[in-house]
């Protein structure tokens, strides 16, 4: 080519090309102009109201809390909440208050027992402050009206018992038990004791509408509504697995037997009394600390840093939950009514 062409070709060419490809260039960005427009605004926007979202935000808790003390007389507040300033806004919205729940000058100035129920030693601290007295260290109860309860029972009146609830929600990824074991414990459950499985939707409805499909035909889904809604169908059921998560207290506090299965957090500390059974996964795990688990590489990263599994909630096996359901159930046939 250098030899059939000149030095002054040779430049034209190249210049030619350039131009061609400047111009085919322009006739593109010309052709998306408007769908590029949309990208890089929608951009500068986000990127502008980035940093004032992450700065009022963190205040927003601290408003709600603040209009919440301004109209009402609270006459103690307990709270274990202290980041961003709120224990300091606690201390000033009551006569008495308290804002630590971990630690005490009248109980102990170590860290709790490890194998001390965090619901114990809040007790023990209110009783050593004098707030409340031995008479009224009962079970936590949560009581229903009779036309909640009225409505969740027409509402499950279709399923057989022994109905039980499989709550697959746990906030965090690394706190839920695998929709497969939730799959193979209903499957189980219904062949064996006849039961009826009832599978509320959490954050993630495909997860729960997975489970139920699994499970098949005695697996049925309750769709999201208010919490008091949701306590109502649980007041219905005669079991509730579910990990460490807000609902399996709510079902222990209607009296409905439990069993809560942990992974990061430790169970003798966030675990509930018995006759409720809390099962753990990876007992030794050497990544555990047991005083303060959002020190764990896998709560603040959100994976287990270990290979061979997502969660250590795998190393509880379907076998072990049935095993712990056994004591509750009755065989197929000899229901209860709700």
């Amino acid at each position: 080519m250098n030899a059939i062409l000149s030095p002054l070709q040779r430049l034209m060419i190249t210049w030619l090309l350039i131009l061609a490809t400047g111009w085919a260039t322009l006739k593109v960005f010309q052709y998306f102009s408007e769908l590029l427009s949309v990208f890089v605004t929608a951009g500068l926007v986000a990127f502008l109201l980035n940093y004032p979202v992450a700065k009022l935000q963190r205040f927003l808790p601290r408003r709600s809390l603040a209009q919440l003390l301004e109209t009402n007389g609270f006459d103690l507040i307990i709270s274990d909440t202290n980041y961003d300033g709120i224990d300091r806004m606690i201390e000033h919205g009551a006569p008495r208050t308290v804002t630590n729940l971990w630690r005490s000058r009248r109980v102990s100035s170590e860290l709790p027992p490890t194998n001390q129920f965090v619901s114990d030693r809040f007790l023990e601290i209110l009783l050593a402050e004098g707030l409340i007295q031995p008479q009224a260290m009962l079970p936590p109860r949560l009581h229903l009206t009779l036309l909640e309860q009225q409505h969740a029972q027409q509402a499950l009146a279709s399923l057989g018992r022994p109905l039980i609830g499989l709550i697959a929600d746990a906030g965090m990824a690394i706190k839920r038990w695998p929709s497969k074991n939730f799959i193979e414990l209903g499957q189980t459950l219904q062949r064996q004791y006849g039961a009826s499985l009832l599978v509320p939707v959490g954050s993630d409805q495909t997860q729960s509408e997975e489970i139920a499909s699994g499970i098949g035909d005695a697996a049925r889904i309750w769709p999201q509504g208010s919490l008091r809604d949701l306590a109502a169908v649980l007041a219905c059921t005669d079991l509730v697995v579910a990990g460490d998560t807000g609902t399996a207290r709510i079902a222990a506090a209607l009296d409905i037997p439990t069993i809560t299965l942990f992974g990061p957090s430790w169970h003798g500390r966030y675990g509930q009394p018995s006759p409720h059974v809390n099962l753990q996964g990876y007992r030794e795990c050497p990544e555990r600390v047991i005083a303060n688990f959002t020190e764990q590489r896998c709560w603040f990263g959100g994976v287990c840093p270990f290979d061979q599994w997502q969660t250590c909630l795998e190393a509880i096996s379907p076998t072990d939950v049935l095993a712990a359901a056994a004591p509750y159930l009755v065989l197929e046939g000899s229901g209860v009514e709700c």
